[in-house]
């Protein structure tokens, strides 16, 4: 594994490059979701090198190793990493590149599909399209912003809330136990135990619609049946609006973070077919 930093909206991104004995020049890149980080992606890296194909990982800004502020969750930033992190690969000789993201990872992903053409293809695994909040949390929202914008101009720091209590209420796994065990990861509770605002709004309120009927690369759409925190529906209509070659697969038995839940095998066997068949 090589370490590598690039920079990103005068950011330190960090990132590492898994790297194939097969000596291929094409990428798979893995991007995280809110809140998470690039190492909940290792196992995935391990396996597709064995495969014979080469990995990238990276935390978002705000998000592990990478500098920013801390559980930023900001689309137009994310966009501006992924595109980024593709031309410091590019630059040490790495491309085409295939894309997997989880949640807004997904997102992130999906937006660089509407322009990128170093891509081949691209994989989004319980994806949202369009989250609005119930009028009620969106005048909070209005209302919190605009508190965080004096905030931020007087003492030069983010406001942050705890978002604890719904984590513990949260179904990222299928199953129980596992699932209490990815909640109590002392690194997930210090994410969600300071999450800025109104950095961090992209996590709950946002439409890429528009950008999805604007991709014509090969996409794949995974979601997981037993998913919890965005609904099955969510990207039933976004393949709905993939203008490209498209496949839709629901898991069955499986939750919201499938790539770690207990269908990940089957869910890695079917990310592979598709990067390999596009």
């Amino acid at each position: 594994m090589e370490q590598v930093i690039f920079l990103s909206g005068g950011l330190e991104i960090h990132g590492v490059l898994h790297k194939s004995s097969a000596l291929k020049s094409r990428v798979v890149i893995f991007c995280h979701g809110a809140f998470e980080f690039q190492e909940n992606w290792f196992d995935y890296a391990r396996r597709m090198n064995a495969e014979g194909l080469a990995v990238f990982t990276f935390d978002f800004a705000g998000h592990g190793k990478s500098e920013g502020v801390r559980s930023l969750a900001n689309l137009r930033v994310w966009a501006y990493n992924l595109r980024d992190a593709l031309t410091a690969l590019q630059e040490r000789g790495y491309g085409p590149f295939a894309l997997v993201g989880w949640g807004m990872g997904g997102c992130a992903a999906v937006l660089a599909a509407v322009h990128e053409r170093r891509l081949d293809c691209v994989v989004t695994l319980s994806t949202p399209m369009i989250l609005q909040p119930p009028l009620a949390e969106r005048v909070a929202y209005g209302l919190i912003t605009g508190a965080a914008k004096i905030k931020k101009a007087i003492l030069k720091r983010p406001l942050t809330l705890s978002r604890l209590n719904e984590l513990d209420e949260m179904h990222f796994l299928s199953e129980d136990e596992a699932n209490a065990q990815y909640i109590s990861n002392d690194r997930v509770r210090q994410t969600y135990a300071a999450v800025p605002i109104p950095d961090s709004l992209d996590s709950v309120w946002m439409d890429i619609s528009g950008a999805v009927q604007k991709v014509t690369l090969p996409v794949m759409v995974i979601h997981g049946s037993e998913d919890a925190i965005i609904p099955v529906d969510q990207s039933r209509k976004l393949s709905g609006l993939l203008q490209g070659p498209k496949e839709l697969n629901l898991i069955e038995g499986s939750g919201h973070a499938l790539h770690l839940d207990r269908k990940k095998d089957e869910v890695f066997r079917l990310i592979l077919k598709w990067i390999k068949e596009n």
